[in-house]
């Protein structure tokens, strides 16, 4: 406790206020970016990692680049590789919401479409939570893959009646994956 006195008295006002909002704005940024990515599904979910280390090392290339120029005279040569490890990490990790926000906020194309759904019990795992009570699967056109929610008993029985066996869906897609906007339960369409 005697040292973080001592190091706000050295520091003075206008370093504290540095040092929270250095603190506070990333996890606020961190807050912003998770909910980015709800009902986004990725056309290809194993580049999220590429594309984050991508643009970490071309950040922190550029960083470590701007502080060889203009701080030369203070930086030794162990310090470099630190500063660039540091710098490809800390954006790396902050880059890999970057794919969420392509599909969520480039230009899309809305469509609505009739698709098969599957229930299974129980649900996707919330982390730390549990599980949901039940998963609704969908299959989606854009991806042609299976795709999952977190569901209940409750809300099948609310929003499907007996002999509803499609669910409708509205999606926002571009070439990065798409968005579920809202879906449904549906009846099938009438052969003719």
């Amino acid at each position: 406790m005697q040292n973080i006195i001592r190091e706000i008295k050295r520091l003075g006002i206008k370093g504290c206020l540095l040092m929270a909002f250095f603190t506070v704005v990333p996890l606020v940024a961190m807050a912003y970016w998770s909910a980015l990515s709800r009902n986004v599904y990725l056309a290809d979910p194993d580049s999220v990692f590429w594309i984050a280390g991508e643009v970490g090392v071309g950040a922190a290339l550029v960083i470590t680049l701007v502080a060889v120029i203009f701080f030369h005279h203070r930086l030794t040569l162990r310090q470099l590789p630190k500063l660039f490890i540091c710098s490809a990490f800390m954006i790396g990790v902050f880059s890999l919401q970057l794919p969420s926000a392509l599909v969520r906020y480039l230009p899309h194309q809305s469509s609505q479409y009739l698709t098969e759904y599957d229930v299974s019990f129980p649900g996707p795992s919330r982390g730390k939570s549990g599980r949901c009570e039940m998963g609704l699967w969908l299959k989606d056109r854009h991806l042609n893959r299976w795709i999952q929610f977190c569901s209940s008993r409750a809300w099948l029985a609310e929003h499907c009646e007996r002999g509803m066996d499609r669910m409708e869906v509205v999606e926002e897609v571009n070439k990065y994956g798409v968005r579920v906007v809202n879906f449904w339960c549906a009846w099938s369409p009438i052969k003719p």
